[in-house]
C-alpha cells in the first residue's frame, strides 16, 4: 500500500520516481495527521539523517539523532575559522535540488545566488601543463595538447564530458538499470578504445573526481554524474549557496528537531533482537528503538559491529564500496598578486596541486580565498606527509604554478575527507563493477535497520541525493507500520 503524501494523489512511489520532475516545484508537506508513534534512532547528523528525522517528526514520531563528531552537518562543513568562511564540504546548491530549496524556504534559511570570483582580467582560468603556463586561447595549438585533432579546441576539463556523449541515462535512476550494466567498466579501457593516447589519459586522470585513477573509475558512474550535472545546467534558477555558509542549513534542520542532536556519540554497535534495535556508543551509553536509520557512509559503517550480520551481498557492499579521496588546502589572499597580469588565479594543472579555485566567500567584492583541490591518487601524497610539512610543500608547489603568489598567500586550513573517521571519503565513487554488483542490494532494510546517505540515493546526487535517501528511509519506516 502506498503512502499518500497529499490529497491530489502524489504517492510515495511517484514522488521517489520523479526527482527530475521536482525541479523548480514547490514540494508539499506531509499530512498533519500522524500515524501511531514509533521511536526511531538516527545515526548521523548529516543531511540524510537530519531530513529523515524531520520527516518522521512531522508524522509524530519521537526521534533520537546521534552524531559521532562534535558538529552538525556531516559533509556540509563551512570553515568558520578561516577568513571568509569557505566551504570544506558541499559547496553548491543546484537549481534542481528541490528538497533542499523547499526545506530551506520552510525553515527560513536565506539562499544567495552563487557568486563567480570577482575580477576584470580577461582570462578567468589558466592552464599549467608539463610545467608550462598556457592561456586557454592558446590551448588548441599548444604542443602540450595531446588530444585528437577533432578535440584539440576543448579544454582538458571539458574533454571527458564530451567523450561520454551521448549519455544513455535519461531518467536519473537509469544508472541502476540492468540494461546499462555493460557500461560498468573501467574508464581507462573505454577511453583508450576511443583513441585517447597515454598523454591524453594522463591529463584526464589527474583531475578525475570519480575514482582513484581512471582504471578505478566506472564509465556508468560517470554517465550518472553527467546526467545530474545536465539537469542542473538546464534547470532555471541558477546555483545557490546558503547565507553564512552551507552548514547553516544543516544546523537549521537540526534546530527544528524537538530533541535536537546528541553530539560526540560515536556509535560502535547496532544490535537487533525481538523487534528492538539497540545502538551502543563508545562512551558507554546505549539507546533503544523500534527502528534505526544508519545515515552514515559505508566507509564509516564498516567499522561498526552489526548483529545479526547483514545479508552477505549487502555486508560485502558495506566493506567494499569505494569512496573518493579529496584533499583541500584553503589559502587566504594577502595581496592581489594577479591584478594587471591578464588572468584570475583559477588554475587547471597536472601539477601536484591539480586545481585551484579563486573565491570571495565573504562577498567583499574581491578575491580573498584560494582553494587547492586534489583528487584521488594525488590526495594520498599529501595525506602521507607529516602535518608540519603540508603547508610548506603546498606553498612551494604553488610558487611553481603561480610564481606571482610567493609571499602573497598563506595556508589557513587543510581538509582531508578520507582521513575523517566519520566520513572515510568525500562521496561514493563506485569502482568498475560495483554498481552492477551492489546497486540493487546496498540500501535494502535489514530487519528494522534502514540505510540512508548519498551512496543509497537512486536519482539525485550530492546534497539532494542525501535528502532523497533520508526521505526513502523515513518512508520505509512509515510504510512498515
Amino acid at each position: 500500500m502506498e503512502t499518500v503524501m497529499q490529497s491530489s494523489g502524489l504517492s510515495r512511489r511517484r514522488f521517489l520516481q520523479s526527482a527530475g520532475g521536482l525541479t523548480g516545484a514547490v514540494l508539499l508537506p506531509l499530512p498533519v495527521l500522524a500515524r501511531r508513534r514509533e521511536d526511531v534512532i538516527v545515526i548521523g547528523a548529516g543531511l540524510a539523517g537530519l531530513y529523515a528525522a524531520s520527516l518522521l517528526q512531522e508524522r509524530g514520531y519521537r526521534v533520537t539523532v546521534l552524531e559521532g563528531s562534535d558538529r552538525i552537518g556531516g559533509r556540509l562543513y563551512t570553515l568558520d575559522n578561516v577568513p571568509g568562511g569557505p566551504e570544506g564540504g558541499g559547496n553548491i546548491v543546484g537549481p534542481s535540488y528541490a528538497r533542499f530549496l523547499y526545506t530551506a524556504n520552510r525553515l527560513g534559511v536565506k539562499m544567495l545566488p552563487l557568486r563567480r570570483a570577482p575580477g576584470d582580467e580577461p582570462e578567468r582560468q589558466i592552464l599549467h601543463i608539463d610545467r608550462h603556463r598556457i592561456m586557454p586561447s592558446a590551448w588548441g595549438t599548444s604542443i602540450h595538447n595531446p588530444f585528437p585533432a577533432d578535440r584539440k579546441q576543448l579544454l582538458p576539463g571539458q574533454q571527458l564530458r564530451r567523450l561520454l556523449e551521448p549519455n544513455p541515462i535519461v531518467a536519473l535512476d537509469e544508472w541502476l538499470a540492468p540494461g546499462n550494466h555493460k557500461l560498468d567498466v573501467p574508464a581507462e579501457t573505454w577511453l583508450r578504445a576511443r583513441g585517447i593516447d597515454a598523454a591524453g589519459l594522463h591529463l584526464l586522470d589527474i583531475n578525475n573526481s570519480y575514482g582513484r585513477t581512471l582504471a578505478e573509475t566506472s564509465v556508468l558512474n560517470l554517465h550518472r554524474v553527467y546526467a545530474n550535472l545536465k539537469l542542473g545546467f538546464t534547470t532555471p534558477g541558477g546555483a545557490k549557496t546558503v547565507a553564512g555558509g552551507n552548514q547553516r542549513f544543516a544546523e537549521a534542520l537540526a534546530e527544528s528537531l524537538r530533541d535536537g542532536v546528541q553530539l560526540n556519540k560515536a556509535v560502535t554497535a547496532i544490535e537487533q533482537t525481538r523487534g528492538i534495535v539497540v545502538v551502543r556508543c563508545a562512551d558507554g551509553t546505549s539507546f533503544q528503538a523500534r527502528h534505526a536509520i544508519a545515515a552514515v557512509p559505508f566507509s564509516a559503517l564498516r567499522h561498526l559491529d552489526i548483529k545479526p550480520g547483514l545479508p552477505p551481498l549487502q555486508a560485502e557492499a558495506v566493506q567494499q564500496l569505494s569512496y573518493a579521496a579529496v584533499f583541500q588546502v584553503h589559502l587566504v589572499v594577502e595581496k592581489p598578486f594577479w591584478e594587471g597580469r591578464g588572468f584570475l588565479p583559477n588554475v587547471w594543472s597536472d601539477s601536484p596541486l591539480e586545481r585551484i579555485f579563486a573565491s570571495d566567500p565573504g562577498a567583499t567584492g574581491t578575491i580573498t580565498n584560494l582553494t587547492v583541490w586534489i583528487n584521488g591518487k594525488g590526495a594520498e601524497v599529501f595525506d602521507r606527509l607529516p602535518r608540519a610539512e603540508v603547508a610548506p610543500r603546498v606553498l612551494a608547489e604553488l610558487a611553481k604554478v603561480l610564481p606571482e603568489s610567493k609571499g602573497a598567500v598563506r595556508v589557513a586550513q587543510t581538509v582531508s575527507w578520507q582521513q575523517s573517521r566519520f566520513a572515510g571519503g568525500a562521496w561514493a565513487d563506485w569502482r568498475p563493477g560495483q554498481i552492477r554488483r551492489y546497486g540493487a542490494a546496498l540500501a535494502k532494510p535489514a530487519g528494522n535497520l534502514h540505510f540512508a546517505g548519498e551512496h543509497t540515493a537512486r536519482a539525485m546526487s550530492g546534497m539532494e541525493g542525501a535528502m532523497e535517501s533520508g526521505e526513502r528511509a523515513a518512508f520505509e519506516i512509515l510504510d512498515n507500520v
